[in-house]
């Protein structure tokens, strides 16, 4: 079922993707995200369409704390990861998918960017033998989505023979469809069964209230120096236990303990 995806020559797979007749995507494709519900935020509407695919959580969706998992009303993180996970699997099964297809790390909210290196080889073992991979574009916003646009973009170059077509998903700056991101319109039955995905997430309504049911953008990933903060860096005005600069720092020390020193960022 599985059709190659010419890696030299992927402008056309965002055609592919973006096609009006909604055909099914039968590309191997992992989608690699940091919390429960990014994977419906980011391309909840394009999910159904992959016979193929296998959903990766990199964190658990809960920050380790008890601090934290009282402020949302438990007792213990554990309690709130378990929550987070259900309802996971409640949206997935809403957007026609079984739990199986979702993996999780398991690492705590808020924690990826300082594990970039073992990240790294971890979603490796994912992406081997996939042919499109989705996932959080490094735009500033968070930094576990940061740290796994890292992760990816790093395990891609350390593969040797195919690698997969990379395809980033901006969720902040998403109306902004330059840089080679298209736009996914959503039509009225795509809109209905994302809007229902998202009202199983009720620990995030708050949250998920802010994005609303929007169309998706998706772009081929560019090449990154992931060694510098972009332009705007969101969270060195709100707390996520980490700064810009930080991060940058980060991902110099793990691109010299994976070796990419040589590699361009």
């Amino acid at each position: 079922m599985s059709r190659k995806i010419n890696v030299a020559r992927n402008d056309g797979l965002l055609a592919q993707l973006m096609a009006p007749e909604r055909p099914l995507l039968p590309f191997k494709t992992v989608v690699i995200v940091a919390h429960p519900g990014d994977e419906t935020l980011a391309c909840g509407a394009l999910l159904p369409r992959f016979p193929d695919i296998c959903i990766v959580h990199v964190t658990d969706g809960a920050p380790h704390t008890v601090t934290a998992a009282r402020e949302h009303g438990f007792h213990h993180w554990a309690d709130y990861a378990l929550v987070r996970r259900k309802e996971l699997e409640r949206a997935a099964a809403v957007g026609g998918l079984r739990a199986p297809v979702l993996k999780t790390l398991g690492l705590p909210e808020r924690s990826a960017a300082l594990r970039l290196a073992i990240l790294t080889r971890a979603l490796l073992g994912f992406i081997a033998g996939a042919e499109l991979v989705l996932t959080h574009a490094f735009e500033g916003a968070d930094p576990d989505h940061d740290a796994i646009a890292f992760a990816v973009a790093a395990a891609r170059s350390r593969m040797r023979g195919r690698a997969p077509v990379v395809v980033d998903m901006p969720l902040y700056r998403r109306q902004d469809t330059g840089d080679g991101a298209v736009r996914l319109r959503l039509t009225h039955d795509e809109r209905v069964r994302k809007a229902r995905m998202l009202a199983e997430f009720a620990s995030q309504q708050e949250m998920l209230m802010a994005f609303g049911v929007r169309d998706e953008c998706y772009r081929i990933a560019p090449e990154q120096d992931f060694t510098h903060p972009p332009d705007e860096v969101r969270y060195d005005s709100v707390e996520r236990g980490i700064t810009g600069g930080q991060f940058a720092q980060l991902a110099r020390a793990a691109r010299g303990e994976l070796g990419l020193d040589s590699v361009p960022a």
